[in-house]
Protein backbone atom coordinates (compact mmCIF):
# COMPACT_ATOMS: atom_id res chain seq x y z
CA UNK A 1 0.00 0.00 0.00
CA UNK A 2 2.97 2.31 0.43
CA UNK A 3 3.51 2.84 -3.29
CA UNK A 4 -0.21 3.37 -3.87
CA UNK A 5 -0.51 6.06 -1.19
CA UNK A 6 2.71 7.81 -2.25
CA UNK A 7 1.72 7.83 -5.92
CA UNK A 8 -1.71 9.25 -5.15
CA UNK A 9 -0.23 11.96 -2.95
CA UNK A 10 2.31 12.98 -5.61
CA UNK A 11 -0.34 13.05 -8.33
CA UNK A 12 -2.64 15.14 -6.15
CA UNK A 13 0.11 17.64 -5.32
CA UNK A 14 1.06 18.04 -8.98
CA UNK A 15 -2.33 18.16 -10.69
CA UNK A 16 -4.21 20.07 -8.00
CA UNK A 17 -1.76 22.96 -8.45
CA UNK A 18 -3.30 25.46 -10.87
CA UNK A 19 0.19 26.54 -11.94
CA UNK A 20 0.70 23.09 -13.50
CA UNK A 21 -1.93 23.94 -16.09
CA UNK A 22 -0.25 26.69 -18.08
CA UNK A 23 -2.63 26.33 -21.03
CA UNK A 24 -5.36 24.24 -19.47
CA UNK A 25 -3.68 21.07 -20.68
CA UNK A 26 -3.69 22.14 -24.31
CA UNK A 27 0.12 22.31 -24.16
CA UNK A 28 0.24 18.51 -23.99
CA UNK A 29 -1.51 18.20 -27.34
CA UNK A 30 1.27 19.96 -29.24
CA UNK A 31 2.73 16.65 -30.45
CA UNK A 32 -0.41 16.61 -32.64
CA UNK A 33 -0.53 20.38 -33.26
CA UNK A 34 -3.91 20.79 -31.50
CA UNK A 35 -6.30 18.86 -29.27
CA UNK A 36 -8.80 18.83 -32.13
CA UNK A 37 -6.24 17.06 -34.30
CA UNK A 38 -5.35 14.65 -31.49
CA UNK A 39 -9.01 13.78 -31.12
CA UNK A 40 -9.86 13.51 -34.81
CA UNK A 41 -6.79 11.55 -35.88
CA UNK A 42 -5.80 9.47 -32.84
CA UNK A 43 -8.58 9.08 -30.29
CA UNK A 44 -11.99 9.18 -31.99
CA UNK A 45 -11.27 6.51 -34.63
CA UNK A 46 -10.33 4.11 -31.81
CA UNK A 47 -13.37 4.69 -29.61
CA UNK A 48 -16.15 5.68 -32.02
CA UNK A 49 -17.65 2.15 -32.26
CA UNK A 50 -17.91 1.90 -28.47
CA UNK A 51 -18.79 5.32 -27.05
CA UNK A 52 -22.50 5.57 -26.27
CA UNK A 53 -25.04 6.02 -23.53
CA UNK A 54 -23.74 6.63 -20.03
CA UNK A 55 -20.03 7.54 -20.13
CA UNK A 56 -17.44 8.21 -17.42
CA UNK A 57 -14.19 10.08 -17.99
CA UNK A 58 -11.54 9.41 -15.35
CA UNK A 59 -9.11 12.28 -14.65
CA UNK A 60 -10.26 14.93 -17.15
CA UNK A 61 -7.90 17.59 -15.82
CA UNK A 62 -9.10 20.93 -17.16
CA UNK A 63 -11.24 19.28 -19.80
CA UNK A 64 -9.26 19.24 -23.05
CA UNK A 65 -10.65 15.78 -23.98
CA UNK A 66 -13.92 16.40 -22.15
CA UNK A 67 -14.92 19.13 -24.57
CA UNK A 68 -14.50 16.70 -27.46
CA UNK A 69 -16.41 13.93 -25.68
CA UNK A 70 -19.33 16.31 -25.32
CA UNK A 71 -19.65 16.45 -29.11
CA UNK A 72 -21.02 12.89 -28.93
CA UNK A 73 -24.63 12.07 -28.02
CA UNK A 74 -23.84 10.77 -24.53
CA UNK A 75 -24.54 11.35 -20.85
CA UNK A 76 -21.13 12.26 -19.43
CA UNK A 77 -19.88 12.08 -15.86
CA UNK A 78 -16.34 13.06 -14.90
CA UNK A 79 -14.20 12.10 -11.91
CA UNK A 80 -10.85 13.52 -10.87
CA UNK A 81 -8.58 13.29 -7.85
CA UNK A 82 -8.06 17.06 -8.03
CA UNK A 83 -10.81 19.26 -6.65
CA UNK A 84 -9.38 22.26 -8.52
CA UNK A 85 -9.64 20.34 -11.80
CA UNK A 86 -13.25 19.43 -11.09
CA UNK A 87 -14.09 23.04 -10.24
CA UNK A 88 -12.38 24.23 -13.44
CA UNK A 89 -14.46 21.78 -15.46
CA UNK A 90 -17.64 22.76 -13.60
CA UNK A 91 -17.08 26.41 -14.54
CA UNK A 92 -16.22 25.46 -18.09
CA UNK A 93 -18.98 22.94 -18.88
CA UNK A 94 -21.77 23.58 -16.37
CA UNK A 95 -24.87 21.46 -16.90
CA UNK A 96 -23.41 19.80 -20.01
CA UNK A 97 -21.78 17.33 -17.58
CA UNK A 98 -24.32 15.12 -15.79
CA UNK A 99 -22.28 14.61 -12.61
CA UNK A 100 -18.99 15.88 -11.23
CA UNK A 101 -17.06 13.71 -8.76
CA UNK A 102 -13.93 14.35 -6.70
CA UNK A 103 -12.32 10.95 -6.22
CA UNK A 104 -9.64 9.61 -3.92
CA UNK A 105 -7.22 8.65 -6.69
CA UNK A 106 -7.72 4.89 -6.65
CA UNK A 107 -11.41 4.01 -6.84
CA UNK A 108 -14.80 5.03 -8.22
CA UNK A 109 -16.70 4.69 -4.94
CA UNK A 110 -19.28 7.37 -5.76
CA UNK A 111 -20.24 5.75 -9.08
CA UNK A 112 -23.03 3.16 -9.07
CA UNK A 113 -22.23 -0.42 -10.01
CA UNK A 114 -23.22 -1.58 -13.51
CA UNK A 115 -24.03 2.00 -14.54
CA UNK A 116 -21.65 2.90 -17.39
CA UNK A 117 -21.63 1.88 -21.05
CA UNK A 118 -18.18 3.34 -21.67
CA UNK A 119 -15.24 4.60 -19.59
CA UNK A 120 -12.29 6.57 -20.94
CA UNK A 121 -9.07 8.03 -19.57
CA UNK A 122 -6.41 9.80 -21.61
CA UNK A 123 -3.06 11.15 -20.37
CA UNK A 124 -3.58 10.17 -16.74
CA UNK A 125 -2.95 6.45 -16.22
CA UNK A 126 0.51 7.10 -17.70
CA UNK A 127 1.47 8.58 -14.31
CA UNK A 128 -0.12 5.90 -12.10
CA UNK A 129 1.71 3.23 -10.17
CA UNK A 130 0.78 -0.40 -10.87
CA UNK A 131 -1.13 -0.69 -7.58
CA UNK A 132 -3.22 2.37 -8.44
CA UNK A 133 -4.00 1.04 -11.92
CA UNK A 134 -4.99 -2.34 -10.51
CA UNK A 135 -7.34 -0.67 -8.02
CA UNK A 136 -8.98 1.35 -10.79
CA UNK A 137 -9.37 -1.74 -13.00
CA UNK A 138 -11.22 -3.51 -10.21
CA UNK A 139 -13.55 -0.53 -9.93
CA UNK A 140 -13.96 -0.28 -13.70
CA UNK A 141 -15.17 -3.87 -13.71
CA UNK A 142 -17.69 -2.99 -10.99
CA UNK A 143 -18.96 0.19 -12.65
CA UNK A 144 -19.23 -0.99 -16.27
CA UNK A 145 -22.45 -2.51 -17.50
CA UNK A 146 -22.15 -6.06 -18.79
CA UNK A 147 -20.86 -5.71 -22.36
CA UNK A 148 -19.54 -2.20 -21.67
CA UNK A 149 -16.13 -1.00 -22.86
CA UNK A 150 -13.25 0.98 -21.40
CA UNK A 151 -10.40 2.65 -23.32
CA UNK A 152 -7.28 3.63 -21.38
CA UNK A 153 -4.08 5.41 -22.38
CA UNK A 154 -1.23 4.13 -20.20
CA UNK A 155 2.55 3.96 -20.06
CA UNK A 156 4.67 1.43 -21.90
CA UNK A 157 7.95 2.71 -20.51
CA UNK A 158 8.83 -0.59 -18.78
CA UNK A 159 11.21 1.13 -16.37
CA UNK A 160 12.63 -0.45 -13.24
CA UNK A 161 12.02 2.81 -11.37
CA UNK A 162 9.05 2.55 -9.00
CA UNK A 163 8.61 6.33 -8.87
CA UNK A 164 6.99 7.56 -12.11
CA UNK A 165 8.03 11.14 -11.44
CA UNK A 166 11.68 10.19 -11.69
CA UNK A 167 11.10 8.69 -15.16
CA UNK A 168 10.94 10.49 -18.49
CA UNK A 169 7.68 12.48 -18.77
CA UNK A 170 6.57 11.09 -15.40
CA UNK A 171 5.76 7.72 -16.95
CA UNK A 172 5.07 4.76 -14.68
CA UNK A 173 6.67 1.35 -14.83
CA UNK A 174 4.04 -0.30 -17.02
CA UNK A 175 3.80 -2.02 -20.39
CA UNK A 176 0.95 -3.41 -22.46
CA UNK A 177 1.64 -7.00 -21.40
CA UNK A 178 1.58 -6.10 -17.70
CA UNK A 179 -1.56 -4.03 -18.24
CA UNK A 180 -3.25 -7.01 -19.90
CA UNK A 181 -2.38 -9.26 -16.97
CA UNK A 182 -3.82 -6.72 -14.53
CA UNK A 183 -7.02 -6.30 -16.55
CA UNK A 184 -7.57 -10.03 -16.95
CA UNK A 185 -6.91 -10.43 -13.22
CA UNK A 186 -9.94 -8.19 -12.67
CA UNK A 187 -12.11 -10.33 -14.97
CA UNK A 188 -11.96 -7.85 -17.84
CA UNK A 189 -11.44 -8.97 -21.42
CA UNK A 190 -8.68 -7.23 -23.38
CA UNK A 191 -10.06 -6.57 -26.88
CA UNK A 192 -7.19 -4.64 -28.42
CA UNK A 193 -3.84 -3.11 -27.50
CA UNK A 194 -1.47 -0.95 -29.47
CA UNK A 195 1.65 1.12 -28.98
CA UNK A 196 2.03 4.72 -30.01
CA UNK A 197 5.35 6.50 -30.37
CA UNK A 198 5.50 10.17 -29.47
CA UNK A 199 8.02 12.15 -31.51
CA UNK A 200 9.24 14.57 -28.87
CA UNK A 201 12.28 16.27 -27.40
CA UNK A 202 14.14 15.78 -30.67
CA UNK A 203 14.26 12.01 -30.17
CA UNK A 204 11.56 9.99 -31.95
CA UNK A 205 12.42 6.89 -29.93
CA UNK A 206 12.27 8.45 -26.48
CA UNK A 207 8.99 6.96 -25.33
CA UNK A 208 6.19 4.58 -26.18
CA UNK A 209 2.74 4.66 -24.63
CA UNK A 210 0.01 2.07 -24.85
CA UNK A 211 -3.70 2.13 -25.65
CA UNK A 212 -5.82 -0.70 -24.25
CA UNK A 213 -9.47 -1.42 -25.06
CA UNK A 214 -11.13 -3.67 -22.50
CA UNK A 215 -14.62 -5.10 -22.11
CA UNK A 216 -16.75 -6.36 -19.25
Amino acid sequence: MGNLKLNIEKNYTLWNNVDTWLEGGEEWSKHFETTDNLWDVIILPKIKPYIKGDVLEIAPGHGRITRKLLESNINLDILDLSNTCIERCRKRFGDAISNYYVGNGSDLKDINSNSKDFIISFDSFVHMHEEVINSYLSEINRVLKLGGYCWIHHSNLNSSNENPFENVAGRSNMDINKFKVLAEGQNLKVINQELIKWDAEGNPDWLHDGFSLIKK
